[in-house]
């Protein structure tokens, strides 16, 4: 059963990262910088929802998620950074598996169901043609923690602002 998206039904919007100026500006921080994107450009598309960043590290927050949801994980939209799909590009889903990403494994623990929304915000740069397939490509938990040039950050956010311009023409 194919579940459709409506912005006015969420009511949590999380942005996952790690906690720490060092962290701060690393591409695991991605969802935080969007759901920063969506709070400041979006908050009419999503009325009554709050917005919401965990203190915890990434790979164990998912009872700071639990806490502050009080309703159906339904109405939860989980933000975090995917190393999988090339810098600027998203992907929108609803109850899927973590795909080893440790802090959606954390959030879907800790609800005890994944039955929630997951806006997968892609970080990677994309390769020259040379380059796919290089082995010498870093693996996602080494990648992630790297620093992001100010122009991957900016396409972090314009990355929100695409996902909530689809939304925006609907209307």
């Amino acid at each position: 059963m194919k579940v459709e998206f409506k912005p006015e039904t969420i009511r949590l919007i999380v942005g996952l990262g790690n906690p720490g100026v060092q962290y701060a500006r690393t591409y695991h921080n991605a969802g935080r910088i969007a759901a920063q994107a969506l709070e400041a450009r979006g908050a009419e598309m999503f009325p009554r929802a709050k917005f919401f960043s965990p203190a915890a590290f990434m790979n164990e927050s998912g009872s700071a998620v639990a806490r502050p949801l009080r309703t159906s994980p339904s109405t939860l939209l989980l933000i975090h950074d995917d190393s999988d799909l090339p810098l600027g590009s998203y992907r929108l889903m609803f109850g899927r598996g973590a795909a080893g990403h440790h802090g959606v494994e954390s959030v879907i623990k800790a609800l005890g169901t994944k039955e929630f929304w997951r806006l997968r915000v892609g970080v990677r740069p994309s390769l020259p043609k040379s380059a796919k397939g290089d082995a010498s490509r870093l693996p996602a938990g080494r990648f992630v923690l790297r620093p992001m040039s100010k122009t991957a950050e900016t396409a972090v956010r314009e990355t929100a602002e695409k996902f909530l311009s689809t939304f925006q023409t609907r209307a």
